[in-house]
């Protein structure tokens, strides 16, 4: 197990990971062994990774041995696992420079205090961020004094407003964000909320100047109304305010799970068939790719990719769609690059009705996504309707039926899909002339909330009622 977490490791380290490991693995205070140290460089400059080879580079005048070779690849392992935690520790200036005052408080160093808590403060202050973390830091630097002046002078002439103010923000903003992700998770199947939790919170939010001081605090109050209240707009309007006027506060990264947020509220309403919820979700991605918000390590991932170009398409961007569909391709895992091209490929096939060209695409596709495999297995269904093949479509919806109904944790994605396939098998076995029975399943498409492609299904009823 060690030696695949060794070589799994040291393989996806970037060149200057791997180049700063070797300089850290020749540190006496990490490593004393020259042995580790050689393995190191074997690796780092990407030979062939066999035992034989990995001994002879560690051991060069030795008979093989595995037992020596396992310990020595576990003493590499550790020294990788350090170089990771101190690689991510300095990373952040605020959190280092508090361990530092933390380090010099308890050795007695008191003198030189001063000087690093006003170091402290200068990092603290010249980062645009206000987010959940940075009130953390401050909290975690406050503390530092407090302890300090404990020790000091008397408990009743310490100032712990700061402290309290700075922990109050933390604790709010980074409940609201995990009760904003759970609220998510929650309408795709994941365990309810603990309800009584959010409200106690919410409430505390809502006390004070919580809100209208502290924008880390406003992003998530407004969004967690926004998926506890779905259709009171309102929350929404609030939570862009504070979004165009707040967004800079937020580290990149933070800033991306807020839009995502944002955007999967939209895809709810929208997929709720309000409509007017797509150039919303549409307006955020295209915010969240002009800061570059929406790749990961240079990736983007299939989900977000597929929503641009169906969104983009809905609101009638179809040119700025065909320029994304290409230009971002590229920047998709290589694992699921081809797969997630021919998608969507097929899906703006079907867009322009050619479903003779869609077909082929979508009956060979081998998807990793469930709501993507739901996805193209709408577009089939609605290709066999459209193409007149009507026992393909038949033998579609029993086995599409199957499948979600084995799948217990769908959310309301099952009653989306399993009403369209109701109304889909009514269409095929509705007489031709039979206007009564046309116009009561219009009334009832009409009538059912949680119903996908629920347009499409109005239009060939109408036809029907004619």
């Amino acid at each position: 197990m060690t030696e695949s977490f060794l070589l799994y490791t040291l393989r996806r380290l970037p060149a200057k990971d791997r180049k700063a490991l070797q300089q850290l693995v020749r540190c006496d205070y990490f490593n004393r062994r020259p042995e580790v140290t050689r393995l190191c460089d074997y690796i780092a400059k990407g030979r062939e990774l066999i035992p034989a080879k990995l001994f002879a580079a560690a051991f060069p005048d030795k008979d093989f041995d595995d037992r020596s070779l396992r310990h020595t690849m576990s003493y590499l392992l550790d020294v990788a696992r350090r170089y990771l935690a101190l690689a991510d520790f300095e990373s952040e200036e605020p959190a280092y420079r508090n361990a530092l005052c933390r380090s010099l408080r308890r050795r007695g160093l008191d003198e030189m205090l001063p000087f690093e808590w006003g170091r402290s403060d200068e990092v603290l202050a010249r980062t645009s961020a206000r987010d959940a973390r940075w009130h953390l830091h401050q909290y975690d630097l406050q503390q530092e004094r407090v302890e300090a002046a404990a020790a000091r002078q008397r408990s009743a002439q310490i100032e712990l407003q700061p402290l309290h103010q700075h922990l109050t923000v933390f604790y709010l903003a980074e409940m609201l964000r995990h009760a904003c992700s759970a609220l998510t998770h929650q309408a795709i199947g994941a365990k309810p909320y603990d309800a009584e939790l959010l409200e106690s919170v919410l409430r505390l939010a809502e006390q004070g100047d919580w809100l209208a001081e502290h924008p880390s605090v406003a992003m998530y109050y407004h969004l967690c109304l926004c998926l506890k209240e779905p259709l009171e707009t309102a929350h929404f309007q609030s939570w862009k305010s504070v979004l165009a006027a707040h967004a800079g506060q937020f580290e990149p990264t933070e800033l991306r799970g807020v839009y995502l947020l944002g955007i999967n509220y939209c895809i709810r309403r929208m997929n709720s068939g309000q409509k007017e919820f797509a150039r919303e979700a549409f307006e955020l991605y295209r915010a969240g790719l002009a800061q570059n918000l929406l790749l990961e390590g240079g990736r983007m991932s299939g989900f977000s990719y597929k929503n641009i170009i169906r969104i983009g398409t809905v609101v009638g961007e179809h040119a700025w769609v065909q320029g994304f569909f290409e230009e971002y391709k590229p920047t998709l895992h290589p694992r699921e690059r081809e797969a997630i091209y021919r998608y969507n490929l097929a899906f703006l096939h079907f867009q322009n009705h050619d479903f003779a060209q869609a077909m082929p695409l979508l009956q060979r596709l081998e998807l990793e996504d469930r709501l993507n495999l739901l996805d193209a297995r709408r577009m089939l269904v609605r290709s066999y309707y459209e193409l007149g093949e009507h026992q393909a479509l038949l033998s579609l919806l029993s086995s599409f039926t199957a499948y979600l109904r084995r799948q217990k944790d769908l959310g309301y994605h099952q009653d989306l899909n399993l009403n369209l396939l109701r109304f889909t098998r009514r269409l095929i076995e509705t007489r031709p002339g039979d206007k009564l029975a046309a116009q009561k399943m219009v009334a009832e498409i009409q009538e059912t909330e949680r119903l996908a492609e629920k347009n499409w299904l109005l239009e060939k009823a109408r036809l029907l009622a004619r």
